[in-house]
């Protein structure tokens, strides 16, 4: 299997001089949405009406979620142009939260790794279990 051109970029970096893990955009773009709650966040995003949420109802559909942790995550999808953040001047103040267009096109690598999850995932949990109980012998 040949390696995609640009992970190779990343992982093989043609100097010394550049850390290629904070620099590659695979590699940026991935700790970015690899973690506990930011696909749900994009979830309940892409499926809210107009794609767009408050945060105290984000907070609310995600459960057991910080605000704290959620704040945390919410920053750095604006950092990274994936949504949009509009306080409104009342009080309590209400913050609302909208994709913008990148953060709508993750919606098929989303779903496309979803699907590979379905296709795998039961054999991976399998394979997970068997060498857990053979790691206990």
């Amino acid at each position: 299997m040949r390696k995609p051109a640009k992970l190779q970029d990343c992982v093989e970096p043609k100097d010394d001089k550049h850390d290629s893990l904070k620099e590659c955009p695979i590699f940026l773009t991935l700790s970015l949405i690899a973690n506990k709650w930011s696909v749900r966040i994009l979830y309940y995003l892409l499926h809210a009406e107009e794609r767009t949420l408050r945060f105290g109802k984000l907070q609310k559909q995600l459960g057991t979620i910080t605000q704290r942790e959620l704040t945390k995550h919410l920053r750095e999808f604006e950092k990274a142009g994936i949504v949009t953040r509009k306080v409104f001047p009342q009080v309590p103040p209400r913050v609302e939260y909208t994709l913008t267009d990148t953060g709508e096109s993750l919606w098929k690598p989303i779903e496309e790794l979803s699907r590979w999850a379905e296709k795998n995932g039961a054999l991976i949990q399998k394979r997970c279990k068997s060498f857990d109980l053979a790691d206990k012998k």
